[in-house]
């Protein structure tokens, strides 16, 4: 099968300030020795080899600055590389940037003949699919406007409408889906499937780990200007997630514990069913938060409490002294409390621990809510679905079984 997209050695450099500008022979004598940048230079992209089919549906991923965006531009050739060779075969559909490709002075109506026009398309065929154009876009009205006069939600669904309805060989669509609404984002997937299901090429740039996994059939995952991987999309999402998961492990909570004036937390551990020391459990397994704790006076009736979170608002799960009534009579000096969750069912990802410490009868805080670290559910995501690795990693936590139960008429004779 031809290839769509080629990439051969490609490297794009920017430089990081312009204080001091080098003369023209010094640019021309870098260009032909291939001396290596020197400080002042950013590699957005670092030798990139890489060959997109004809009628791949490929998912770009990375953390931001990784130099997904930059690699969209040089294929859609907005920018031109510093060194390498690009060839891209076809006519090209690119929603890169906002109101990309449009131009602010003139009308919704404008615009699209001239964007049909620089793709090379003729006056009848865009006529042709003026209305469905127009119908994908919804901007009513605004049609004779002059584009300046848009909202930038408006732009975005004119310049997507654009790029998927004037039949392109290659469609490259970056993050800027995301700034549209709930029913504009569900109408271009529907769209960019239908694409593809057609043959076009797509390369799909997106945080969306959802997005992309249902999309896109093979994934590249950038880091600093490099590839990383490259493979079947569940895989390259999969290590991407895990990157972001070990990230965090090593960074710990955003900000330091907040000690009460009379009960010190001196650490946190957590151990498994053997009593070791550990930083995550497998799934399905027992896990014991021990806090180790500093009293300066004795306390009287203190009521625990620890949450499981997620990083969105609430517990996951809690265990709670003020329910289960298991408050020890009184704390003083050093001193341990463990609480043991049994059988966590929690799929595998990084959590939050959450923990704080009432006075008696749930009155006052005696150390203050916060949370108090991370640890990681091990194991890896089984299920097969469109979009099982990203949903499963990102949204979905808890893990209940469970089963359906279908029933249609029978077939009449």
């Amino acid at each position: 099968m031809a290839a769509a997209i080629e990439f051969r050695n490609v490297s794009k450099y920017f430089r990081a300030n312009r204080t001091a500008y080098s003369m023209a022979r010094d640019d021309l004598a870098a260009l032909f020795t291939r001396r290596s940048p020197d400080a002042n230079v950013i590699r957005a992209l670092d030798e990139i080899d890489l060959e997109i089919p004809e009628g791949q549906a490929f998912g770009l991923i990375g953390e931001n600055g990784a130099g997904k965006t930059t690699l969209l531009k040089l294929a859609s050739r907005i920018t031109y590389p510093t060194a390498g060779k690009i060839r891209v075969r076809g006519r090209v559909g690119a929603l890169i940037e906002v109101g990309s490709g449009m131009h602010p002075e003139l009308t919704g109506r404008e615009n699209i003949g001239l964007y049909g026009r620089i793709l090379g398309i003729s006056r009848r065929d865009i006529r042709r699919r003026f209305d469905e154009i127009v119908d994908f876009a919804e901007i009513g009205p605004a049609l004779d406007r002059p584009l300046k006069q848009f909202s930038s939600g408006m732009q975005l669904r004119l310049g997507f409408s654009l790029a998927a309805h004037l039949e392109p060989d290659v469609l490259l669509v970056d993050e800027a889906i995301a700034v549209g609404d709930a029913g504009f984002q569900y109408r271009c997937v529907e769209r960019i499937s239908t694409l593809v299901k057609e043959g076009r090429t797509l390369v799909f740039v997106s945080h969306n780990m959802s997005a992309v996994e249902a999309l896109c059939e093979r994934s590249l995952l950038l880091r600093q200007g490099r590839i990383v991987r490259d493979g079947p999309t569940r895989e390259v999402i999969a290590e991407y997630l895990h990157g972001v998961e070990q990230v965090l492990l090593e960074k710990g909570p955003s900000r330091a514990p907040r000690y009460g004036e009379e009960l010190e937390l001196i650490g946190v551990t957590l151990l498994d069913e053997h009593a070791n020391e550990v930083d995550g459990v497998g799934a399905g397994r027992p896990l014991t938060v021990r806090l180790n704790l500093r009293a300066s006076r004795p306390i009287h009736r203190p009521i625990f409490e620890i949450g499981i979170a997620d990083g969105r608002i609430g517990s996951l799960a809690m265990a709670s002294m003020l329910i289960d009534g298991q408050a020890p009579e009184v704390l003083e000096g050093d001193c341990t409390v463990d609480c043991t969750f049994h059988d966590l069912p929690l799929m595998p990802r990084v959590y939050e621990l959450w923990g704080g410490v009432m006075g008696a009868a749930g009155l006052g805080d005696v150390l203050a809510w916060q949370r108090l670290r991370l640890f990681r559910v091990e194991g890896e995501v089984s299920q097969a679905g469109l979009a099982a690795v990203s949903e499963t990693l990102m949204k979905a936590p808890i893990q209940l079984r469970y089963d359906w139960a279908v029933r249609v008429p029978a077939a009449r004779p």
